[in-house]
C-alpha cells in the first residue's frame, strides 16, 4: 500500500534563535479484518478493567491525559499489549507496524541513531470510546530516548485525529477511517475530536521504544519486540 507523508518543514533559520523543523506524519491504509479486531477490543475490555481496577504494583491506574478517565481501558495501557495476544490478526498488526516502520525509517532518517538503537520494543494498547468522549490533547513523551508512536483505526463514524505543530500549535486533522495507520514523532501532541454515535470508535494506539540502558522502559514484560 502507498504511504501518503503529511511533511512539515521550514526554511533554515536565518538567526541562531530561529526554529528549525522537519518531520513527518505517515498515513497508510492497510488491509485488516478490523471486524475481527473490534469483537476482540470489546470482548476483553471488560476482563481487562476488572483484572486491573485499581493499578497493579504500585503503579496506580492513568488515563495519560486523555481525559476518557481511569475506568477506561486506555487507563490500563500499560497492562496488556495487543500484539501479544494470540489472534492472527493481532500478529497481523504487528508486521504492518514493522512494515510501516521501516518505510518510515528509511525514508526521514540519515541512519546516524539506526545502527545505535536496534533494540527496539512496542507497547500496543486499545482505546475505546462510547458517545460524547473525546481524547484531549497530549503527547506521549519527550524526554531524549523519544522515538516514534501510531495509530490504527478500527471502528470509526465521522471523526478525526487532530494533530499539533509543536511551535506555532497550528493543529492538523487527519480524518479517521478503518484500517488507516498513522506514524509520527512521539513528541507530537494530538487530540480527537467528538465521538457522537451510539457505536464504540476502537482504535489502536501504540508507542515504539528505544532500548535505554538507564531505565526499565523496555524491560517490560508487556513489551514486545519490534
Amino acid at each position: 500500500m502507498v504511504v501518503k507523508v503529511h511533511q512539515f518543514k521550514n526554511e533554515p533559520p536565518e538567526t541562531q534563535y530561529a526554529p528549525l523543523w522537519d518531520f513527518v506524519i505517515a498515513e497508510k491504509e492497510i488491509d485488516l479484518d478490523v471486524d475481527e479486531l473490534s469483537y476482540i477490543i470489546l470482548s476483553k475490555e471488560k476482563e481487562i478493567i476488572e483484572e486491573y481496577p485499581e493499578g497493579w504494583a504500585n503503579q496506580p491506574v492513568h488515563d495519560g491525559y486523555t481525559g476518557l478517565g481511569t475506568d477506561s481501558l486506555t487507563a490500563r495501557f500499560n497492562y496488556f499489549n495487543v500484539l501479544k495476544w494470540d489472534y492472527p490478526v493481532c500478529k497481523d498488526l504487528h508486521n504492518e507496524i514493522r512494515i510501516l516502520h521501516d518505510q518510515y525509517v528509511s525514508n526521514t532518517s540519515d541512519g546516524k541513531f539506526n545502527s545505535k538503537y536496534t533494540n527496539r520494543k512496542i507497547r500496543c494498547w486499545a482505546n475505546v470510546m462510547r458517545k460524547g468522549q473525546k481524547i484531549n490533547k497530549h503527547c506521549h513523551s519527550t524526554h531524549q530516548y523519544s522515538y516514534l508512536s501510531g495509530h490504527f483505526t478500527v471502528a470509526c463514524n465521522d471523526t478525526s485525529t487532530i494533530y499539533f505543530h509543536p511551535y506555532n500549535q497550528q493543529s492538523y486533522p487527519l480524518k479517521n477511517s478503518p484500517n488507516s495507520m498513522t506514524m509520527f514523532p512521539t513528541w507530537m501532541a494530538h487530540k480527537t475530536d467528538s465521538h457522537e454515535v451510539d457505536i464504540p470508535r476502537i482504535t489502536i494506539a501504540f508507542d515504539i521504544l528505544i532500548s535505554n540502558p538507564d531505565e526499565e522502559t523496555t524491560k517490560d514484560d508487556n513489551l514486545v519486540t519490534l
